[in-house]
């Protein structure tokens, strides 16, 4: 053998000359099987539950009257305007002593 020269064999070498029959139309058997190839055994029973979860949440949400923003803010009924005044005009104080100082 030469350098470089390939050391392996193709013993089955399969050539593309057949011609290759369309495969089999699949039956109901193989459609179930394909539908639960990658589940997991309690994966049937897991998607259930979410379902019932989810359902029960919607329901528990329509009767207590919560609507979801897109803003992220609580509703109006649970804000503390007085709270958040008195925060804002804390910051402002640091941030003026903070600047006097600096400056």
């Amino acid at each position: 053998m030469a350098a470089g020269e390939c050391q392996t064999s193709n013993v089955n070498d399969t050539s593309d000359d057949k011609d290759d029959a369309p495969p089999p139309p699949l039956d109901e058997a193989d459609i179930e099987l394909l539908k639960n190839y990658g589940s997991g055994t309690y994966s049937r029973g897991i998607k259930k539950a979410e379902k019932e979860l989810q359902t029960h949440q919607d329901t528990v949400k329509k009767l207590i009257g919560i609507k979801e923003s897109d803003t992220g803010l609580s509703q109006p009924s649970q804000w503390d305007l007085a709270a958040d005044k008195q925060v804002r005009f804390s910051f402002f104080n640091i941030f003026t002593l903070i600047s006097n100082s600096v400056f």
